[in-house]
């Protein structure tokens, strides 16, 4: 680890990634090793570079893109010279943890690498060799023959994001085929529907939303979004949720349009409040320079592509040079935020775009202001959390506080808090109205798809023999969502009865006494009020009953 920091000066986000490879923190989840993309192609073309290269003109078969194992035989990366100091460099976009390297000749019977060594690097500034017990470069044993696939284990994994194989000794000429074995976390598509959430500053009015709109840019969308306006202040932004590392970022034009219509150069700014923003500056180039810089991330080998530009406002990331072919960067400095926004600064004929983020999956507890639907999904915003809250109409909501009563602890249903004993809870009962209310404010006009809630299971309640007991004349659960509060009596003697009902649970089967409920709208309702309405049993002496809200959560 020494060895990799040398010289480099290592920003937060960077830092995280280098914890959960080394181990060395609770998140660290690198636990399978394998190929990390020279035979399975998800290590680009663009991404492997050399000292030099046979011309094509005397062996067409000797490329880089040819340094794949497993090719057909007589492809290979071929060095120009026959010299020790040729070296074949892969970049692995994102650090990884390398446990060992496998090689093969070129498949030819005749050309091979017989000792090489392997310098890695995280920022292809500064470099290390792999050395040995006593701390001298390591000579690895190559190949014997051009066939034969030869794997060399590392004594000690090192964590780089580039790879390079400098030949020493060799058969003929110095020709190979390379893999990297290990570990790689932070690879992973972010913010993908539904679970991403995608937004814009403007977007075109075309044909009913059939295209054009925010949520038809996301990367994997045969469309794309179109910027209403023709000016430099468009963006598109895109919402992950926890805030979570970010370590790549990719980019296409509007794949459902004839006309040329795609980002040449663009912005990247991030945040996670969307009040306070950050410009994307590159790990070498925080003092701003007017220079040109050609980006290693290209996916093509197109001389066409849009170079990167060092601006006073930071990085200008060059982009694309047709509406089908992605185009990827690779961030040198990782950060870590939940909102990202491209900012098109030069376009071909109308401001349009794909996008996508890469990065590390967020793995823990949701934390404040999210949620999972359930278990095995990802965390997304919760639309009511620590919102305003109230139980029949504000007015009665009031005098209840002031005394003391339990319907005065609406607020207990959106804190955050998880407690299902009663005292943590807010009690809905038909003591103040025959069709209690609970209504959270959300704020502002959202799309709601569901909702989930956590009832009470019986605990801090001793007089009751059970929780069903206490609640045996609750019959349903209604939830509501709506752009305004309809006027009714303070003691709400009648249903809610809006026609913008999202779903309801009943006692049927016992389904409302469960420790959660999840209620997925029939359709999905845009409105800034979500309302839970509780309904009794009609037969019976006792019509009391009562419903307990331990915490409601709001999804999109």
């Amino acid at each position: 680890m020494a060895g990799l920091t040398r010289g480099l000066s290592l920003l937060p986000g960077v830092c995280l990634l280098l914890a959960a490879l080394c181990g060395t923190g609770s998140s660290s989840v690198c636990k399978t090793n394998g190929p990390l993309g020279m035979i399975t192609g998800s290590i680009s073309d663009w991404q492997i570079s050399s000292s030099s290269t046979y011309p094509s003109e005397w062996d067409r078969g000797c490329h880089e893109k040819y340094a794949r194992l497993y090719l057909p035989n007589k492809l290979g990366w071929c060095a120009k010279y026959k010299s020790s100091s040729e070296w074949l460099q892969v970049d692995l976009g994102v650090a990884a943890r390398v446990t060992g390297v496998m090689t093969q000749g070129r498949g030819d019977g005749t050309e091979w690498v017989t000792r090489f060594m392997v310098s890695y690097s995280m920022d292809a500034y500064h470099w290390n060799y792999v050395t040995d017990n006593y701390g001298n470069q390591w000579l690895f044993e190559g190949n014997i023959d051009s066939f034969t696939v030869k794997h060399n284990y590392l004594d000690r994994p090192i964590i780089a994001r580039y790879i390079k194989f400098h030949t020493v000794q060799w058969n003929r000429h110095p020709s190979m085929r390379v893999e990297i074995m290990g570990c790689q976390l932070c690879k992973e598509p972010l913010g993908l529907p539904p679970y991403g959430r995608i937004s814009a500053s403007s977007a075109k009015r075309f044909k009913r939303g059939s295209s054009c709109q925010p949520e038809d840019g996301h990367i994997l969308s045969s469309k794309g979004w179109c910027s209403r306006k023709q000016n430099d202040t468009q963006w598109l932004q895109l919402d992950v949720g926890p805030p979570t590392l970010i370590t790549g970022i990719i980019i296409k034009g509007r794949g459902d349009t004839r006309r040329k219509h795609w980002v040449q150069r663009f912005r990247i700014a991030y945040s996670n409040d969307t009040y306070l923003w950050y410009s994307y500056k590159d790990a070498h180039h925080l003092d701003p320079k007017s220079r040109w810089l050609w980006s290693p991330s290209l996916n093509t080998t197109s001389s066409h592509l849009i170079p990167d530009k060092y601006s006073e406002n930071g990085l200008l990331f060059g982009g694309n040079s047709d509406k089908e072919t992605s185009r990827t960067h690779f961030l040198n400095s990782p950060f870590v935020a939940r909102y990202v926004r491209f900012q098109p600064v030069e376009w071909k004929g109308k401001i349009s775009m794909r996008a996508g983020l890469l990065g590390c999956p967020y793995t823990g507890d949701c934390g404040e202001g999210f949620m999972r639907v359930n278990d095995d999904t990802p965390c997304i915003e919760n639309l009511a959390y620590n919102k305003d809250s109230w139980i029949n109409k504000k007015t009665l909501y009031k005098r209840h506080i002031r005394h003391k009563l339990p319907e005065g602890h609406a607020d207990r249903a959106v804190d955050g808090n998880l407690d299902l004993r009663l005292q943590s809870c807010t009690i809905l009962d038909n003591l103040y109205g025959k069709y209690p209310l609970w209504t959270v404010d959300l704020g502002q006009k959202a799309s709601v798809s569901g909702v989930v809630i956590y009832t009470w299971q019986g605990d801090g309640q001793e007089k009751a023999t059970s929780f069903r007991e206490y609640m045996k004349n609750l019959d349903q659960l209604v939830v509501y969502v709506d752009d305004k509060i309809q006027k009714k009596d303070d003691e709400h003697d009648e249903s809610y009865a809006s026609g913008n009902m999202c779903n309801y649970i009943s006692s049927l089967n016992n389904a409302l006494f469960s420790k959660k409920l999840v209620l997925q709208c029939v359709r999905s309702h845009v409105g800034r009020y979500v309302l839970i309405e509780a309904w009794g049993r009609q037969i019976g002496w006792s019509r009391l009953f009562g419903a307990v809200l331990c915490e409601v959560q709001v999804f999109s």
